[in-house]
């Protein structure tokens, strides 16, 4: 289906007030009529429908959206802006599925169904909510803190201080070095906790985890 697009003009450029596609990889135009996209309207992809794995492409041209913009948007899996993540923070979208944005300048991060697409609204609902918190998700968070508080950083840590031992020792065994060393890279564990995940890595004769942590015992030494 090809798109149909509705705009208006602004001071600076066009807005796209509706965009009708039920299109599987969604592209938002850098230009209308050579006038670039600087806003997506209120109405932008409000109850659009399609398959359960649509993209969302979006110009770096676009500097503001209404919060509105997506509201009843079905399917929408990923967002690739083109612009930095600090604008993008601005736009405060919610999905309706757990939805993995990534920006120009390097930031990627999967934003959960329901919450809030900006930080650190993002933090601030779901420590507030009753649901279970993936792992995975504080993780990330902790790893790439952008905008976050130290507040909802204490909360994050409390959360994960039982669960990250068990973590990487499971970690070690199933020889997953990507998440050992994104578990390491949180910097919740104490030297105590390391020294112990290091006797089970030599015991279970698993030579790269043991080289892993033996560099993660050494820069702790480093950092004090």
């Amino acid at each position: 289906m090809t798109a149909r697009i509705e705009t208006v003009m602004l001071e600076d450029g066009v807005e796209i007030v509706r965009l009708i596609t039920n299109d599987a990889n969604i592209v938002v135009p850098n230009s209308v009529h050579g006038v670039p996209v600087v806003s997506l309207g209120e109405g932008f992809l409000r109850d659009s429908h399609g398959p359960g794995n649509r993209n969302l492409v979006i110009p770096g041209s676009v500097v503001r959206a209404s919060p509105d913009a997506l509201i009843s948007t079905s399917g929408l899996r990923a967002i690739n802006y083109m612009g930095d993540f600090e604008t993008f923070n601005t736009f405060k979208w919610v999905g309706s599925t757990d939805c993995q944005v990534n920006c120009g300048d390097g930031f990627s991060f999967t934003f959960l169904t329901g919450y809030t697409m900006a930080f650190p609204d993002f933090d601030n609902e779901l420590l507030a909510s009753h649901q279970r918190i993936y792992e995975e998700t504080v993780m990330s968070r902790l790893t790439n803190p952008i905008n976050l508080t130290d507040e909802n950083r204490e909360k994050y840590v409390k959360y994960m201080k039982s669960r990250t031992v068990p973590m990487a020792e499971h970690a070690i065994l199933d020889n997953d070095m990507n998440t050992l060393r994104t578990i390491l890279d949180t910097g919740m564990l104490e030297e105590s906790d390391l020294k112990g995940l290091l006797e089970s890595s030599v015991r279970s004769g698993r030579t790269t985890s043991t080289s892993v942590i033996m560099t993660a015992i050494q820069v702790l030494h480093y950092k004090s």
